[in-house]
């Protein structure tokens, strides 16, 4: 008389297990007792004859796979969150804030003769060398190469740079996050607008003079 079971356990290395008919008993099951030499799988029905096997055990022979275990549901789907803004790109705004101001001031101070043309010549020639910096940064960082050192960047910053730097940084998204260059960068361009503010009203003036001996 044959029986139905469900394989309960299985080597699949070894090619043995167990199967369990529907009271509950467990039967041998040997790779080599596949009536087509299918190999089965945990889970699988399988119908086969009942014969006593070594030791008296009994033993599961002529044997084939009655239907494949059910297969598994698909996964849910993925609930892909929104991307978290980091903190310094709410702050890019105020990059250009910055550089706008530092630049009104310079046009300011020129037009009141406070300054000459030199000033703006310089800031112009250095902001654009740091914001070629800032790209070149960039592109490294995106191939892997070499990184343009933060010293030299701030060097460059505070070196009459500033101004092409804040730009650089919210046109490239780059170096917005990294808390110490952040503040570093906003240190620099706080001490370039309060100098230039300085200079646009006048406040060193009294200063020149005392230094140059002039009335």
């Amino acid at each position: 008389m044959r029986k139905t079971g469900e394989l309960v356990q299985w080597n699949n290395k070894g090619g043995y297990g167990f199967v369990r008919d529907a009271a509950g008993r467990d039967y041998y099951v040997h790779i080599s007792k596949m009536i087509d030499g299918a190999r089965p799988r945990l889970g699988d029905r399988l119908s086969f004859a009942v014969t006593e096997g070594r030791k008296g055990r009994p033993s599961a022979v002529e044997i084939s796979i009655v239907t494949p275990p059910p297969a598994a549901p698909p996964p849910p789907p993925k609930v892909q969150r929104a991307p978290v803004e980091p903190t310094g790109d709410r702050l890019l705004g105020l990059r250009t804030a910055a550089a706008t101001m530092m630049t009104l001031l310079i046009i300011l101070a020129i037009s009141l003769d406070r300054v000459g043309i030199g000033l703006a010549a310089a800031y112009t020639a250095m902001g654009v060398a740091s914001a070629l910096l800032y790209r070149f940064d960039k592109l490294y960082a995106l191939q892997g190469r070499w990184r343009v050192s933060e010293t030299n960047l701030h060097s460059v910053d505070l070196s009459f740079g500033i101004i092409g730097g804040l730009v650089a940084q919210e046109l490239y998204r780059h170096k917005t996050i990294k808390p110490r260059f952040v503040a570093a960068t906003w240190a620099i361009a706080l001490l370039h607008t309060l100098g230039l503010l300085a200079l646009a009203l006048g406040w060193f003036e009294p200063l020149l003079r005392s230094l140059t001996g002039s009335a």
